[in-house]
């Protein structure tokens, strides 16, 4: 203790030449600042979730017997590739229909064509004419509703054509994949009666997934999208930013991009932290010390130490990250911080 007094007497408190201060035979540790391009945000868990527009649910497109599955658990499909085939009784009873129709059309064409140049002659009444031309149209417009039903149902363009053409119904849907994608969940058995919307399978394309984190609403504040955050292994986007605030948690949820990919990892948690692009000084948190305005730290001069007011950006594992007017090789004191401080107050005084 005495010996602390001692060197504090010894403290030439010249402030006014400079802000320097020499320490005398105070003992004063040094260390090199550290200049960083990136500032840690923190450690935060998150979690690897497939987008929307990646996920799909085969459904039934109409009541029907699963008649095939033609797909494995987990198994890799191509677009277009067979999944499911229903047959259906209902779909036999709209297709019968839709021929009855197509068959009165065509005849009904026909019709027209023999009275119109009838009609135009005088042999048969115009009348007659416009109420088959009437006829036809209604049959026309008939056809073309009942075959957007069949396409609601499932049926393809080219089944429909060959119903149209060959005047035949033909209850079997084959349901096939929307993309190139996995199975993730399959929900019936050959021979189960499955009800108009009853999911068949869950299927999810994983080449794509973002990581989705809850930060503090305070830090998305400075945020924005398309912004990039940094990990220890890896290279985030922002790709989107919930427009509101949890009332509990007070957090903000964060769709992150990866940039590598997250290699099939949809539903895995994990813990990082966090970096913002930001130029910074790294210093041991044994510089600091606390001032009327916040924080300052004692930069080593071949004169004594000059007091440098510091904003602390971030802290992580007992280093502080700041920003300051410092340069590439500065030095910093680390320890007998306390006495550098009493002898500015002193000085001031």
């Amino acid at each position: 203790m005495r010996s602390l007094i001692f060197a504090l007497c010894l403290l030439s408190l010249s402030l006014n030449a400079g802000e320097i201060i020499q320490a005398g035979s105070l003992k004063v540790a040094v260390t090199p600042v550290q200049k960083v391009d990136k500032v840690p945000m923190g450690s935060y868990l998150g979690t690897y979730t497939y987008p929307a527009k990646h996920r799909f649910t085969i459904s039934a497109n109409v009541d029907g017997f699963v008649s095939e599955i033609a797909v494995k658990p987990y198994a890799y499909v191509k677009k277009g590739q067979k999944l499911f085939v229903l047959k259906s009784p209902k779909l036999l009873d709209i297709q019968s229909d839709y021929i009855e129709t197509l068959i009165e059309f065509e005849f009904q064409k026909k019709e027209i064509e023999r009275l119109k140049p009838l009609s135009e002659s005088g042999v048969v009444a115009s009348k007659r004419y416009i109420a088959a031309k009437n006829k036809y149209d209604q049959l026309k417009a008939s056809i073309t509703f009942k075959k957007n039903i069949l396409k609601a149902y499932g049926l393809t363009k080219a089944q429909l054509n060959k119903i149209t053409a060959q005047h035949k119904a033909n209850p079997t849907l084959v349901i096939t994949s929307p993309a190139n994608v996995t199975v993730s969940e399959l929900d019936v058995q050959v021979g189960t009666f499955v009800p108009q919307g009853a999911m068949l399978a869950r299927l999810v394309d994983t080449t794509e997934c973002h990581f989705e984190i809850d930060l503090p609403w305070q830090l998305t504040a400075a945020l924005s999208q398309g912004e990039e955050l940094y990990s220890d292994k890896t290279i985030f986007t922002i790709f989107a930013m919930s427009p509101e605030i949890d009332s509990v948690s007070q957090t903000r949820s964060i769709d992150l991009h990866e940039e590598k990919g997250c290699q099939a990892r949809g539903g895995a948690s994990l813990n990082v932290t966090l970096y913002r692009k930001m130029n910074a000084w790294v210093v041991s948190s044994s510089a600091l010390v606390g001032t009327q305005n916040g924080y300052a730290v004692f930069v080593a001069q071949k004169e004594g130490y000059r007091m440098v007011p510091i904003t602390i950006l971030a802290q992580l594992e007992g280093k502080n990250y700041i920003s300051a007017p410092l340069k590439a090789g500065d030095k910093v004191a680390i320890s007998s911080v306390l006495a550098l401080k009493s002898a500015v107050e002193g000085s001031s005084e």
